[in-house]
């Protein structure tokens, strides 16, 4: 019986820590169907990550260590963080200084640069694909001492080479993995402090297109659907287990399919749970008035929209299956059946001109309620195996010195970025759910913990990100906003912009 050592390395907690099922999918198997000894060290709110990583490889002797990389970076395509910096200091660095045995890498990122990664950490082995069925052979094999080569989901590195780079493993019966232990794995208080969701899949893989996405690459690009029953039956032990009633479905697209979303929800609205629901990926292009009355008798209280533009043509660059008639249609739907939005807009596409920026931002400011989330990025972060690398390298073969694994961005051929940020700045200070990915809007801990809680203590479904509109509207009635906007237009004016913030505002006041 191997000893194995999975570690959750992600400490990114924006818009809260994401408990890390995936890895508890990883242990459940290697303990239920491989016998094996699992301890798990969760490093999320670890204050000493080199002191718990010391202890843990010290007391428990492992064998084989696994590591869970969520992310490469935060995405924002304007001004990106690069996490695995932070996973190499603080956590790859110091499992490789006390521990001389095999390390294996996994999470979704490695779907997307494993190789990258394991030249980056100068590791030998990174899983991609279903990590469930790859992580049971590849420790039974080393336990029997084995050969790795020919493992179906394992890239393999000895010295400064990749000598294997074995296709993804797809486990095509999903209903066959076990249920994860998350009591047996995870303290769940700290997450409960910040309203942490728990997730659900309602299948895995994407058909979708979209040209800077890579979910289809990670989860491959055929859709496998998971029995709703079981989904349903799933929510339901989550529940009662962990006392948590707050249920992300976590999906690349949650209504596509929609025949069997709408199957999951009649599953889940028979269970007659008292739930919390959200998504992250509500597709315009798959609403009716069907899928919103099933959500929220589910208990829907938020859904979020991938909208990205509501410009034909930007949409159209994009790859997007959807137009924006549908973007109008499904902000009429979600009014009239009082669903919260958090729309998801990322102004930067290679088709990005002054008059799309202008049309995607008046339409949003418009369409939306104006309780809703406008969620505005700039730019877009160009990862590895998405068309759009593709035809990033085609124009410029020197545009990434490792293959996509450092932010790559792209800027539009009319129109810069910085002007993108300028006006949609400016827009963000006439309209108090306009947020944008920066610094200063990254909700702070502290903040989300409490207003958790104060949605607890009245039982409020109000989802908690309303908080953040509430506060702006507060700082327009105490004119802080004001001053804000004032402070803003100056350093504009200090950095040599007058004329653009002279137009940019004459033409947002007028279009």
């Amino acid at each position: 019986m191997a000893k194995i050592l999975l570690i959750n390395s992600n400490r990114f907690k924006h818009p809260w820590p994401v408990i890390p099922f995936g890895l508890c999918y990883i242990a459940t198997i290697l303990e239920v169907n491989g016998s094996h000894n699992v301890c798990f060290l969760d490093l999320c709110f670890s204050l000493d990550c080199a002191q718990d990583i010391k202890k843990a490889v010290q007391n428990f002797t492992p064998d084989v260590i696994g590591i869970s990389i969520r992310n490469i970076d935060d995405t924002g395509g304007y001004n990106v963080h690069f996490l695995l910096e932070d996973v190499k200091n603080d956590v790859v660095n110091y499992c490789k200084k006390e521990f001389s045995g095999p390390i294996v890498i996994g999470g979704p990122s490695v779907g997307i640069s494993g190789r990258e990664m394991l030249e980056y950490f100068d590791l030998e082995y990174a899983v991609r694909g279903d990590g469930e069925a790859v992580m049971l052979e590849f420790v039974k094999r080393i336990e029997n001492r084995q050969p790795l080569e020919g493992l179906k989901g394992l890239i393999i590195r000895r010295g400064k080479t990749i000598i294997q780079d074995n296709e993804p493993f797809r486990v095509n019966d999903l209903d066959s993995l076990p249920f994860p232990k998350l009591l047996r794995y995870l303290d769940l208080d700290r997450y409960r402090q910040f309203g942490s969701p728990l997730q659900i899949q309602t299948k895995r893989g994407c058909a979708l297109r979209c040209s800077y996405c890579t979910y289809n690459i990670i989860e491959g690009k055929q859709y496998r659907l998971i029995n709703p029953r079981r989904i349903a039956d799933e929510i339901e032990i989550l529940v009662k287990e962990t006392g948590i009633n707050h249920i992300e479905f976590t999906d690349s697209i949650f209504n596509i399919p929609l025949a069997h979303t709408k199957e999951v929800l009649r599953e889940v609205i028979r269970k007659n749970l008292d739930l919390k629901l959200h998504t992250m990926g509500l597709s315009p292009a798959a609403v009716d008035e069907e899928l919103l009355d099933l959500m929220k008798s589910a208990g829907f209280n938020e859904v979020d929209i991938g909208a990205e533009s509501a410009c034909d043509e930007v949409l159209e660059s994009l790859a997007k299956d959807f137009k924006r008639s549908d973007v109008l249609n499904i902000a009429h739907l979600l009014k009239k059946k009082k669903i919260p939005a958090t729309w998801f807009i990322m102004l930067g596409a290679p088709a990005e001109t002054r008059e799309t920026v202008f049309e995607t931002l008046k339409t949003m400011g418009r369409v939306a309620s104006k309780w809703d989330l406008v969620f505005v990025s700039t730019g877009i972060r160009v990862y590895n195996g998405s068309p759009l690398a593709e035809e990033v390298r085609k124009h410029d073969i020197h545009c990434t010195g490792d293959n996509f694994l450092h932010p790559v961005k792209i800027e539009p051929e009319k129109i810069s970025l910085s002007d993108i940020h300028t006006i949609a700045k400016r827009f963000s200070f006439r309209y108090p759910n306009f947020y944008f990915y920066e610094k200063e809007h990254i909700i702070p801990g502290q903040i989300l913990s409490i207003g958790n809680i104060l949605l607890n203590v009245f039982h409020s479904r109000q989802p908690v990100w309303r908080l953040l509109v509430v506060l702006k509207r507060i700082e327009w009635a105490l004119g802080i906003g004001l001053v804000k906007r004032v402070v803003y237009e100056l350093k504009m004016v200090m950095h040599g912009k007058t004329s653009r913030i002279i137009n940019g505002f004459s033409l947002i006041m007028n279009k």
